[in-house]
C-alpha cells in the first residue's frame, strides 16, 4: 500500500512539474496596424503603425506609431461632423507563425475628444492565440482639432476563459506548431532542458520507480542471508 501511494504522489508530482514546466514557455506577438477615414463598408487602409508584444504573460509592447498628419486630421474632422467611425485593421502574428486579421471601429469623435489616445485590447484564447482585437477610445466626443498629432495608444492582453489554462487537445496542438517552428530556425526556444525533454525524462524516471517498488530487497544488504537477517529486521 505504502509503495503504490508513493508512486502515485511521484506520477502526480511529475505530471504537476511537467505542466509547469511548459506553462513558463511565454509567447509574442507582432500586430500591423493599418487605418481608414473613410465612413464606407469596404474602406481603404493605410499603414498606422506596429506594435511588438515581447510577452503575452506580462504585456510588454513596443509601439511604433508616426505623428497623424495635418491631412489625416481633417479627415477625422470629416468623420466626427458626420458621426462617422475611425476604421483599424490589426494583422496579428503570432510565435507560433500564425497570423490573423481583425476589424475594429470607434467613434471618430472620441478620438479628437480624448487627443488621439486609446486602447487596443488583444484577445486570446486558452492557448494564446489570438481571437478578437477591439479598440476602444472613451472621448469625450468632440470635432475639434485635437492638442498633439501623436498617438498614445496602450496594449492590455485579454483572456476570455480567465487565464492560461489550456484545454489539453488545443494546447498539445499549439505546442506541435510552435516545435515544427523551431526546427525550422523560424523561433529561439528559451524552454528549460526539463521542459523540451520531459517526454524522455518522465518515461524513465517511472520505469525507474516501478522497478523499484517490484524489486525492494534488491538493494537491500544480505538480502538472501538465513535468519540473521530476519531477527535484524523484527527489531527494527
Amino acid at each position: 500500500m505504502d509503495v503504490h501511494y508513493s508512486l502515485f504522489i511521484t506520477l502526480l508530482s511529475l505530471f504537476s512539474f511537467t505542466l509547469a514546466s511548459e506553462l513558463d514557455y511565454d509567447g509574442w506577438l507582432q500586430v500591423r496596424l493599418m487605418h481608414s477615414f473613410q465612413n464606407s463598408p469596404t474602406p481603404q487602409f493605410k499603414e498606422r503603425g506596429n506594435i511588438t508584444i515581447s510577452s503575452i504573460r506580462s504585456s510588454a509592447a513596443v509601439i511604433v506609431q508616426p505623428s497623424l498628419s495635418e491631412a489625416d486630421v481633417k479627415k477625422l474632422k470629416a468623420l466626427a461632423s458626420n458621426s462617422g467611425k475611425y476604421q483599424l485593421k490589426a494583422i496579428v502574428k503570432t510565435s507560433s507563425s500564425s497570423e490573423t486579421t481583425f476589424l475594429s471601429s470607434v467613434l471618430a469623435c472620441n478620438l479628437l475628444g480624448s487627443n488621439l489616445k486609446d486602447v487596443l485590447y488583444v484577445w486570446l484564447d486558452s492557448t494564446a492565440e489570438p481571437v478578437a482585437v477591439n479598440l476602444v477610445s472613451r472621448g469625450p466626443c468632440s470635432s475639434e482639432d485635437p492638442t498633439t498629432l501623436n498617438w498614445t495608444t496602450d496594449v492590455n492582453i485579454k483572456y476570455p476563459d480567465g487565464g492560461l489554462a489550456p484545454d489539453t487537445a488545443p494546447y498539445i496542438q499549439k505546442l506541435e506548431r510552435e516545435k515544427l517552428a523551431r526546427e525550422s530556425g523560424e523561433v529561439k526556444d528559451n524552454r528549460s532542458f526539463f521542459a523540451k525533454y520531459w517526454m524522455y525524462i518522465v518515461p524513465a524516471l517511472i520505469f525507474f520507480v516501478l522497478t523499484s517498488a517490484t524489486n525492494p530487497e534488491a538493494g537491500a544488504p544480505g538480502g538472501g542471508g538465513g535468519g540473521g537477517g530476519g531477527a535484524g529486521a523484527q527489531r527494527q
